[in-house]
Order: C-alpha cells, then sequence, then structure tokens
C-alpha cells in the first residue's frame, strides 16, 4: 500500500475556484478505494466556510524557516468521506478575502510549500509519494528534491506532480 500526499492549493468540498478543486476534492477518494492511504494537504484560508472549521482538530504548531525570518504555521485535521486533511494556518498569508489574485502569490505558495516540509518534518505522516497539484504546489516537489540530500531524509518522499 503506497502513502500519498497530496499537497494542493484549494479542495471541494473545503474550497474552490475551479477544476483544481474537483479533482482534489474527488481523486483521493477513488484511489483510497485501491487500497491507497491517500491525505491532502491545504491553505487555511479564512474563506472556509465556519462549518468546516468547526470540525477541525489542531494537530501541531511549529516555525517554518522562510527567507530571513520565520512564520507561524498551525496545522489542523479533518476527516471527510474517509480521507484525512490537514489545514495550514498562517494569519499573515490566509486570513484574506479570496484565495488568488494578491501581488504576492507566489510567496503565499512558497511559503504555503515550506510548510509542508516541516510538516513532513515533524514525522505525523509519512508518505512515500508526494503529489503536488499546480504551480500553487509544485515548489513543494523541488524542495523535498533539494532537503533530501542536504538531511539525506528517509521521509522524502518520491517525487511526482
Amino acid at each position: 500500500m503506497e502513502n500519498i500526499l497530496f499537497v494542493a492549493s484549494e479542495s471541494t468540498p473545503f474550497i474552490k475556484t475551479g477544476g483544481l478543486g474537483d479533482v482534489i476534492g474527488s481523486l483521493p477518494q477513488a484511489l483510497k478505494q485501491e487500497q491507497m492511504e491517500v491525505r491532502v494537504i491545504l491553505p487555511m484560508y479564512d474563506e472556509i466556510s465556519a462549518e468546516w472549521k468547526e470540525k477541525m482538530e489542531y494537530v501541531t504548531s511549529f516555525d517554518v524557516p522562510f527567507g530571513w525570518r520565520n512564520q507561524d504555521a498551525e496545522v489542523y485535521t479533518l476527516k471527510h468521506n474517509q480521507v484525512i486533511y490537514y489545514f495550514v494556518a498562517n494569519d499573515y498569508y490566509f486570513t484574506r478575502k479570496g484565495i488568488y489574485g494578491y501581488y504576492d502569490d507566489g510567496e503565499r505558495f512558497v511559503y504555503f510549500s515550506h510548510a509542508v516540509m516541516e510538516f513532513l518534518n515533524q514525522g505525523l505522516f509519512k508518505p512515500d509519494i508526494l503529489h503536488a497539484h499546480d504551480w500553487q504546489a509544485a515548489i513543494a516537489v523541488v524542495l523535498a528534491n533539494i532537503l533530501k540530500p542536504i538531511n539525506d531524509m528517509k521521509t522524502v518522499p518520491k517525487l511526482q506532480y
């Protein structure tokens, strides 16, 4: 059985702007039917409804080394349709109206990818495959490739996107 972590910027039913959200909302469930352990990690946007946020449970928090400073991250989880979802919360980057279209979108999603790597370092889930979706998550694959030889991280997954 493969352990797969989907890294994405949106997913139904939590938040979506288009087809990416639909894919991330349905593909993990289809893979679960094939006996794969699939989990999804997303940003915790302000736009996610209170109904979903009330069901989430706190998992952990950590600092994310990011450029010349550290940014905080809190991770929450929720199981929906047999898939475990993680949500990375950071007020500076994700407490805004809408999810795209900001002058610093590149920085926001690079931060998200760094936060995903720090989450993996926590050892709470060890994926065999890191499955990144669209440009917002692609940096996670690059970071995993860079960090693996530096840290000799046995937990860094195969690289796919």
